[in-house]
């Protein structure tokens, strides 16, 4: 039960810091970005990369700035094993 707790804790920081440009939104871009990286047993942030375009160059390179708001992330549960723990968590935006 802990990898998804812990899975939706980070999912829920990632959301709270996460911008919508309003250059992307001036032009009604939306899209989902695949976005990777590791989180270690601090909760820093490592090797962050976009595995899945959302298509939209602006909503990619925030995608990339969110992960760097938000760190640190919340800390691994210790039945993850090893010292990094890699992560790819769809990040969506939409016009409201």
């Amino acid at each position: 039960n802990a990898l998804p707790n812990w899975t939706s804790q980070l999912v829920s920081r990632l959301e709270r810091y996460k911008r919508y440009p309003s250059e992307a939104q001036s032009r009604g871009e939306t899209g989902v970005v695949r976005l990777a990286f590791s989180v270690d047993r601090s909760g820093g942030v490592h090797d962050v990369r976009i595995v899945g375009s959302s298509g939209s160059r602006v909503l990619d390179t925030e995608t990339l700035s969110l992960v760097e708001r938000a760190a640190p992330l919340p800390e691994p549960p210790p039945e993850l094993a090893g010292r990094n723990i890699p992560v790819v968590v769809p990040i969506r935006y939409n016009m409201r």
